[in-house]
């Protein structure tokens, strides 16, 4: 997280909905402002969703707090970024990814990176319970505004589980519209109250591209990792992405066959490990190759 604070509301109830972050970079490309008087027109959207694009912008990474856009962006949404629209499911993982990495809406960080270490399955107290826990443990002199907490555990929700209505009334346009509703991540029961499932599974549908990109990228990995590691490390593929055993091990083997050489997978008396010599490994030109445009 950043700076291990506590980060909440900002994006005033708004799911991050498709075309935003597009909308968003090419705004600031434009050099455009988000306090300017015409951002309503420039960015085609509501007067109270410009702070909106602009916190999710933020969220996910993709802009630093004076408004400039990071690499990250250009590589992902620019003119000749990998997916400049986010057709691509692969995208939508990693931006997941991002959100949670980076740690600037907490309430994400909190409930992937360390509320899954404790169990699969919370009810929305538990969940409420957990974060002003760790917001006391982080240094916070009380529990987080209850106010503020709902909502964003409200848009968290609905971000990743539009079936999930705790209402009987929503705005069915927004409940469609949210970016990572694709996913599958988070599963909502009422067979016991209300209770969430964010349950690891062998997920195939996750390109083995997008495990690479996020274990290159991970700052706590070296070249030799432990599959421990891999599963339950901060950031790591098995959180994140909620990758059962099987699903990693399958991840690798296809990450083995495709980069023979550069991806080395051992297991002797039951130390399993992953080494990655990443000096052989181009991760551009594996993404792009995947996207389908190397030039």
């Amino acid at each position: 997280m950043l700076g291990e604070k506590l980060i909440f509301q900002g994006h005033n109830t708004f799911l991050c909905r498709h075309g935003w972050l597009k909308k968003g970079y090419d705004f600031i490309e434009g050099e455009g402002g988000f306090n300017d008087a015409d951002a309503v027109v420039k960015l085609g959207v509501g007067k109270n969703m410009v702070d909106a694009v602009r916190y999710w912008m933020r969220a996910f990474g993709l802009m630093n707090e004076a408004d400039e856009l990071l690499p990250v962006a250009h590589q992902l949404l620019g003119a000749n970024g990998y997916d400049p629209y986010i057709e691509d499911n692969a995208t939508l993982w990693y931006l997941h990814y991002l959100l949670v990495k980076t740690g600037r809406a907490s309430v994400y960080h909190l409930v992937f990176n360390e509320l899954r270490k404790e169990g699969f399955s919370f009810s929305r107290a538990q969940l409420q319970q957990f974060i002003n826990r760790r917001a006391i443990e982080l240094g916070a002199k009380s529990a987080v505004n209850a106010t503020t907490l709902d909502a964003d555990l409200t848009v968290l929700i609905r971000s990743y589980a539009p079936s999930g209505k705790e209402k009987d009334k929503f705005d069915i346009e927004e409940e469609s519209a949210g970016l990572l509703q694709d996913l599958g991540l988070l599963i909502v029961t009422k067979t016991d109250g209300i209770r969430y499932y964010i349950e690891n599974l062998e997920r195939r549908e996750i390109p083995w591209q997008v495990v690479l990109q996020v274990i290159l990228e991970n700052e706590h990995f070296g070249e030799v990792i432990s599959f421990n590691d891999l599963e339950v490390a901060p950031d790591s593929p098995g959180l994140l992405f909620a990758l059962n055993e099987k699903g990693i091990f399958n991840k690798i083997e296809e990450m083995r066959e495709h980069l023979p050489g550069a991806i080395i997978y051992s297991s002797t008396a039951g130390n399993r490990v992953l080494t990655i010599k990443k000096e052989l490994i181009n991760l551009d030109e594996v993404m792009q190759q995947y996207y389908g445009h190397l030039v």
